[in-house]
Protein backbone atom coordinates (compact mmCIF):
# COMPACT_ATOMS: atom_id res chain seq x y z
CA UNK A 1 0.00 0.00 0.00
CA UNK A 2 0.70 3.51 -0.69
CA UNK A 3 0.14 4.32 2.96
CA UNK A 4 1.24 2.64 6.32
CA UNK A 5 -2.20 2.24 7.90
CA UNK A 6 -1.75 2.29 11.53
CA UNK A 7 -3.83 -0.77 13.72
CA UNK A 8 -6.08 0.06 17.00
CA UNK A 9 -8.18 -1.00 19.28
CA UNK A 10 -11.87 0.00 18.83
CA UNK A 11 -13.07 2.55 20.98
CA UNK A 12 -16.18 0.57 22.50
CA UNK A 13 -13.98 -2.63 22.96
CA UNK A 14 -10.78 -0.42 24.74
CA UNK A 15 -13.67 1.10 26.92
CA UNK A 16 -15.04 -2.30 27.64
CA UNK A 17 -11.82 -3.51 28.81
CA UNK A 18 -10.97 -0.49 31.01
CA UNK A 19 -14.24 -1.19 32.73
CA UNK A 20 -13.41 -4.86 33.40
CA UNK A 21 -10.34 -3.94 35.34
CA UNK A 22 -12.07 -1.94 37.65
CA UNK A 23 -15.20 -3.57 38.21
CA UNK A 24 -12.55 -6.83 38.81
CA UNK A 25 -10.57 -4.30 41.43
CA UNK A 26 -14.28 -4.36 43.22
CA UNK A 27 -14.82 -7.97 43.83
CA UNK A 28 -16.43 -9.12 41.21
CA UNK A 29 -15.64 -12.52 39.13
CA UNK A 30 -15.43 -11.80 35.08
CA UNK A 31 -17.53 -14.72 33.37
CA UNK A 32 -18.01 -15.69 29.59
CA UNK A 33 -22.03 -17.28 29.11
CA UNK A 34 -23.38 -18.80 25.65
CA UNK A 35 -24.72 -16.65 23.49
CA UNK A 36 -28.24 -19.15 22.79
CA UNK A 37 -30.85 -19.42 25.00
CA UNK A 38 -34.40 -21.13 25.10
CA UNK A 39 -37.62 -18.78 24.71
CA UNK A 40 -38.10 -19.56 28.19
CA UNK A 41 -34.70 -18.67 29.90
CA UNK A 42 -35.11 -15.31 28.05
CA UNK A 43 -38.06 -14.28 28.84
CA UNK A 44 -40.75 -16.47 30.93
CA UNK A 45 -38.21 -17.35 33.53
CA UNK A 46 -37.58 -13.49 33.69
CA UNK A 47 -41.54 -13.03 34.21
CA UNK A 48 -41.38 -10.99 30.84
CA UNK A 49 -43.51 -11.48 27.73
CA UNK A 50 -42.20 -11.54 24.14
CA UNK A 51 -41.30 -8.53 22.31
CA UNK A 52 -40.37 -10.00 19.29
CA UNK A 53 -37.05 -8.19 19.45
CA UNK A 54 -34.78 -11.91 19.95
CA UNK A 55 -33.21 -13.54 16.89
CA UNK A 56 -34.64 -17.03 16.38
CA UNK A 57 -32.88 -19.68 14.96
CA UNK A 58 -34.38 -21.65 12.03
CA UNK A 59 -33.16 -25.00 13.02
CA UNK A 60 -31.70 -25.07 16.78
CA UNK A 61 -29.69 -28.24 18.15
CA UNK A 62 -32.31 -28.30 20.80
CA UNK A 63 -34.41 -26.42 22.95
CA UNK A 64 -31.53 -24.61 24.77
CA UNK A 65 -30.69 -22.98 21.65
CA UNK A 66 -33.55 -21.59 19.93
CA UNK A 67 -33.18 -17.61 20.12
CA UNK A 68 -29.77 -15.18 20.54
CA UNK A 69 -30.14 -13.56 23.67
CA UNK A 70 -31.70 -10.13 24.13
CA UNK A 71 -30.17 -9.72 27.84
CA UNK A 72 -26.85 -10.87 29.59
CA UNK A 73 -29.04 -11.77 33.25
CA UNK A 74 -30.38 -15.31 32.52
CA UNK A 75 -26.55 -15.89 31.85
CA UNK A 76 -25.75 -14.83 34.98
CA UNK A 77 -28.45 -16.63 36.61
CA UNK A 78 -27.24 -20.04 35.27
CA UNK A 79 -23.71 -19.49 36.39
CA UNK A 80 -25.33 -19.11 40.19
CA UNK A 81 -27.30 -22.23 39.46
CA UNK A 82 -24.32 -24.39 38.35
CA UNK A 83 -22.09 -23.15 41.54
CA UNK A 84 -24.32 -24.08 44.26
CA UNK A 85 -21.49 -25.70 46.02
CA UNK A 86 -19.31 -22.50 45.79
CA UNK A 87 -19.81 -20.41 49.20
CA UNK A 88 -22.20 -17.53 49.60
CA UNK A 89 -21.86 -16.70 53.32
CA UNK A 90 -19.32 -13.58 51.94
CA UNK A 91 -21.08 -12.62 48.92
CA UNK A 92 -20.90 -13.73 45.44
CA UNK A 93 -20.12 -11.39 43.07
CA UNK A 94 -19.80 -12.11 39.22
CA UNK A 95 -19.97 -10.00 36.13
CA UNK A 96 -20.17 -9.91 32.52
CA UNK A 97 -19.43 -7.76 29.37
CA UNK A 98 -21.08 -8.59 26.24
CA UNK A 99 -23.32 -8.15 23.01
CA UNK A 100 -26.79 -9.09 23.14
CA UNK A 101 -28.41 -9.10 19.76
CA UNK A 102 -31.56 -7.29 19.02
CA UNK A 103 -33.92 -7.27 15.58
CA UNK A 104 -33.46 -4.20 13.93
CA UNK A 105 -35.14 -3.40 10.05
CA UNK A 106 -34.51 0.74 10.44
CA UNK A 107 -30.61 1.17 10.88
CA UNK A 108 -29.30 -1.27 7.76
CA UNK A 109 -25.55 -0.24 6.89
CA UNK A 110 -25.10 -2.68 3.94
CA UNK A 111 -26.80 -3.35 0.69
CA UNK A 112 -28.18 -6.27 2.04
CA UNK A 113 -30.77 -6.47 5.62
CA UNK A 114 -29.11 -8.11 8.18
CA UNK A 115 -31.90 -7.42 10.08
CA UNK A 116 -30.29 -7.15 13.24
CA UNK A 117 -27.72 -5.41 15.53
CA UNK A 118 -25.12 -6.17 18.29
CA UNK A 119 -25.24 -4.03 21.44
CA UNK A 120 -22.63 -4.16 24.30
CA UNK A 121 -24.33 -4.74 27.97
CA UNK A 122 -22.49 -4.76 31.14
CA UNK A 123 -24.51 -6.77 33.46
CA UNK A 124 -23.70 -7.96 37.27
CA UNK A 125 -24.88 -9.75 39.49
CA UNK A 126 -24.56 -10.12 43.60
CA UNK A 127 -25.84 -12.97 45.91
CA UNK A 128 -25.70 -13.62 49.00
CA UNK A 129 -26.97 -13.66 53.07
CA UNK A 130 -28.93 -10.45 52.03
CA UNK A 131 -30.57 -9.42 48.77
CA UNK A 132 -27.53 -6.76 48.38
CA UNK A 133 -29.16 -3.95 46.68
CA UNK A 134 -27.00 -1.15 47.92
CA UNK A 135 -24.15 -3.21 46.80
CA UNK A 136 -25.15 -3.07 42.78
CA UNK A 137 -26.53 0.11 44.00
CA UNK A 138 -22.71 1.58 44.53
CA UNK A 139 -21.64 -0.86 41.45
CA UNK A 140 -23.98 2.03 39.33
CA UNK A 141 -22.42 4.95 40.88
CA UNK A 142 -18.64 3.73 40.85
CA UNK A 143 -19.65 2.55 36.43
CA UNK A 144 -21.23 5.91 35.97
CA UNK A 145 -18.13 7.81 37.89
CA UNK A 146 -15.40 5.84 35.37
CA UNK A 147 -17.52 6.62 32.53
CA UNK A 148 -17.35 10.33 33.65
CA UNK A 149 -21.01 11.29 33.74
CA UNK A 150 -22.34 13.27 36.56
CA UNK A 151 -25.25 13.03 38.72
CA UNK A 152 -28.29 15.10 38.66
CA UNK A 153 -28.80 17.75 41.12
CA UNK A 154 -31.85 16.47 42.35
CA UNK A 155 -29.51 12.78 42.83
CA UNK A 156 -26.72 14.59 44.89
CA UNK A 157 -28.82 16.15 47.45
CA UNK A 158 -30.73 12.64 48.00
CA UNK A 159 -26.88 11.31 48.75
CA UNK A 160 -24.88 11.40 51.55
CA UNK A 161 -21.61 12.19 49.96
CA UNK A 162 -22.78 15.94 49.26
CA UNK A 163 -20.32 17.93 48.58
CA UNK A 164 -17.46 15.34 47.60
CA UNK A 165 -19.41 15.24 44.31
CA UNK A 166 -17.76 18.77 43.10
CA UNK A 167 -14.44 16.96 42.63
CA UNK A 168 -15.25 14.78 40.29
CA UNK A 169 -14.19 14.37 36.81
CA UNK A 170 -17.19 14.28 34.06
CA UNK A 171 -17.66 15.33 30.48
CA UNK A 172 -19.73 18.53 30.02
CA UNK A 173 -23.46 17.70 29.13
CA UNK A 174 -23.29 14.43 30.49
CA UNK A 175 -25.86 13.60 33.51
CA UNK A 176 -27.46 10.35 34.81
CA UNK A 177 -29.84 10.00 37.80
CA UNK A 178 -31.87 7.10 39.26
CA UNK A 179 -35.32 6.58 39.30
CA UNK A 180 -38.08 3.43 40.30
CA UNK A 181 -38.37 1.21 37.78
CA UNK A 182 -40.79 -1.84 36.88
CA UNK A 183 -38.69 -4.56 35.78
CA UNK A 184 -41.27 -7.75 36.39
CA UNK A 185 -38.09 -9.80 36.97
CA UNK A 186 -37.51 -7.26 40.36
CA UNK A 187 -39.11 -7.52 42.99
CA UNK A 188 -41.68 -4.73 43.67
CA UNK A 189 -40.82 -1.80 45.27
CA UNK A 190 -36.71 -2.52 45.01
CA UNK A 191 -36.13 -1.94 41.21
CA UNK A 192 -34.89 1.03 39.59
CA UNK A 193 -34.27 2.55 36.43
CA UNK A 194 -30.87 3.95 35.20
CA UNK A 195 -31.52 7.24 33.24
CA UNK A 196 -28.85 9.19 31.11
CA UNK A 197 -29.20 12.57 28.87
CA UNK A 198 -27.08 14.15 26.50
CA UNK A 199 -26.57 18.00 26.18
CA UNK A 200 -29.88 19.02 28.40
CA UNK A 201 -31.87 17.17 26.44
CA UNK A 202 -34.65 14.17 27.66
CA UNK A 203 -33.53 11.54 30.19
CA UNK A 204 -33.18 8.03 28.06
CA UNK A 205 -33.26 4.85 30.04
CA UNK A 206 -29.79 3.06 29.29
CA UNK A 207 -30.16 0.12 32.41
CA UNK A 208 -31.98 -1.24 35.21
CA UNK A 209 -30.92 -2.99 38.54
CA UNK A 210 -32.99 -4.56 41.55
CA UNK A 211 -33.62 -7.10 43.89
CA UNK A 212 -34.17 -10.30 41.71
CA UNK A 213 -37.96 -11.63 42.30
CA UNK A 214 -38.42 -14.98 44.43
CA UNK A 215 -40.22 -16.37 41.43
CA UNK A 216 -37.12 -15.37 39.32
CA UNK A 217 -34.90 -17.53 41.86
CA UNK A 218 -36.97 -20.28 41.78
CA UNK A 219 -37.04 -20.85 37.70
CA UNK A 220 -33.35 -20.85 38.48
CA UNK A 221 -33.11 -22.94 41.51
CA UNK A 222 -31.64 -20.22 43.34
CA UNK A 223 -31.50 -20.58 47.16
CA UNK A 224 -30.00 -17.42 48.11
CA UNK A 225 -31.55 -13.55 47.64
CA UNK A 226 -29.96 -11.54 44.74
CA UNK A 227 -29.58 -7.99 43.10
CA UNK A 228 -28.78 -7.43 39.65
CA UNK A 229 -27.95 -4.74 37.34
CA UNK A 230 -27.72 -4.17 33.45
CA UNK A 231 -26.65 -1.21 31.55
CA UNK A 232 -26.02 -0.09 27.95
CA UNK A 233 -22.27 0.92 28.02
CA UNK A 234 -22.85 2.26 24.23
CA UNK A 235 -24.52 4.76 25.34
CA UNK A 236 -21.65 5.67 27.86
CA UNK A 237 -19.40 6.54 24.95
Amino acid sequence: PTTCPVGGEQPLNHFGDLLREEIARAGYIEVLTHGLLSTHDNYTALRKEEDGLAVSLSNPANIEYEVIRTTLLPGLLKVLEHNKSASFSGGFKIFEISDVVLKDLEHVVTESIVGSKNSRRLAAVYAGPTAGFEIIHGLVDRVMCLSEVAPDEAYIKNSIKGDEEKYRVTREGLVYTIAEGSDPMFFQGRAADILMKRDGGEFKKIGSFGVVHPEVLKKFDIGYPASMLEINIEDLM
